[in-house]
């Protein structure tokens, strides 16, 4: 083995290690991010399974995209979490931060538990909620919207029992829909 062979099975072998592993994501906390005031609209430059997704500024946005659209980036999505807490007062204790897991247009409505698209920046994201430490407390669906050049959080509670006229009453049987020439509808 030749000194110059040797030195390229090493950089080759360092620069391998070096793609494998990779430094842990930072924990986000409330504390240490800023929150923005007045932030430009940002899309993701691609929505592609599997890779990591960054806003323009290169900020990190939720790692499920389900389409190219205005998404909220992780600090987004903290500045609207402390928003919201000030806004509910003290006397309660809440999670710490939040992390943005996966995201896809339209809001969730909570009374119908389905999701309407709208003309606007507006969101819903599987969002989890962490403690001090970082570790995962729970996982909720949140809607987030864009307006006066900030996003905006808003809870969702969905109703989570199953609707109750789902699988009770059948569909009356026609004996006749083989005859032809018969409405398909009656």
């Amino acid at each position: 083995m030749t000194v110059g062979s040797a030195w390229f099975i090493i950089a080759f072998a360092m620069a391998l290690s070096g793609c494998s592993t990779s430094a842990p994501e930072p924990v986000p906390s409330i504390a240490t991010t800023s929150a923005p005031g007045r932030r430009a609209l940002q899309t993701p430059a691609r929505a592609v399974a599997q890779r990591r997704k960054y806003a323009p500024d290169g900020l990190t946005c939720a790692p499920i995209l389900t389409e190219r659209f205005p998404y909220p980036t992780q600090a987004d999505a903290n500045a609207a979490y402390l928003r919201l807490i000030n806004a509910a007062g003290p006397g309660r204790s809440y999670p710490s931060a939040v992390r943005l897991f996966g995201c896809k247009p339209g809001a969730l409505d909570a009374q119908i538990a389905r999701v309407t698209r709208h003309r606007g920046p507006v969101v819903h994201c599987a969002t989890d909620l962490l403690d001090g430490d970082g570790r995962q407390l729970r996982r909720e669906t949140v809607n987030f919207y864009y307006h006066g050049h900030r996003w905006t959080m808003q809870q969702v509670h969905p109703p989570r029992a199953p609707v109750a006229w789902h699988n009770r009453e059948h569909s009356p049987r026609d004996f006749w829909w083989w005859v032809p020439g018969r409405s398909r509808y009656q």
